[in-house]
């Protein structure tokens, strides 16, 4: 993605961003701060994956996304979850509207709707409890929470296979233990 690409798609996002708390609960700093994190952590994805030659089964662009909700989920549970709940809200397009691109099935990145329920599923398989309101609000079908659980630890597998080798355990947990961000403030 160029910077250009980038700028345009998080202006976008603060053009989006709530005034008012919606009635799901999500901010407007969770509607910028978390759809930005998600695409830097995106384009991370894809020099990870680049820098460790790592294989990859499925859409490049997939794994990315997927990367991205994993580090999400790495925050601490409360950032996490805005954060989750801030990108979901930049994903959940109007589908009735009609999109400007000429044929969106033929792009790369998978259609917003798609990788709203997919980051969705990831969060809720991750930890049921935290997300367990969007399955009972049904922003997440039941049917499709039912697998929620596999697929996280799909993707946890894959980072923990794949990536996890070049990354030092004891800096992985200060890291974690940090932290990094402070969305009520203005």
């Amino acid at each position: 993605m160029t910077l250009s690409r980038f700028a345009t798609n998080t202006s976008k996002n603060f053009s989006n961003a709530p005034r008012e708390a919606t009635p799901a609960g999500v901010t407007r700093a969770d509607a910028i701060v978390g759809p930005t994190l998600e695409v830097f952590l995106h384009e991370v994805g894809h020099a990870v994956f680049d820098y460790l030659k790592t294989p990859l089964m499925g859409r490049e662009e997939d794994a990315a996304d997927q990367f991205a909700a994993f580090l999400l989920l790495q925050f601490a549970k409360s950032d996490a979850r805005r954060l989750i709940v801030g990108t979901a809200y930049a994903y959940n397009v109007d589908a009735s509207k009609p999109t400007t691109k000429k044929n969106p099935f033929a792009d790369e990145h998978g259609l917003p709707a798609q990788r709203f329920y997919n980051l969705l599923c990831i969060a809720y398989g991750a930890d049921s409890k935290l997300f367990a309101d969007l399955v009972e609000k049904e922003y997440l079908p039941k049917d499709r929470a039912e697998g929620c659980e596999g697929e996280y630890k799909q993707v946890k597998y894959a980072v923990t296979k794949l990536i996890g080798p070049y990354i030092d355990p004891a800096r992985a947990k200060r890291v974690r233990e940090k932290r990094w961000l402070k969305f009520d403030v203005q």
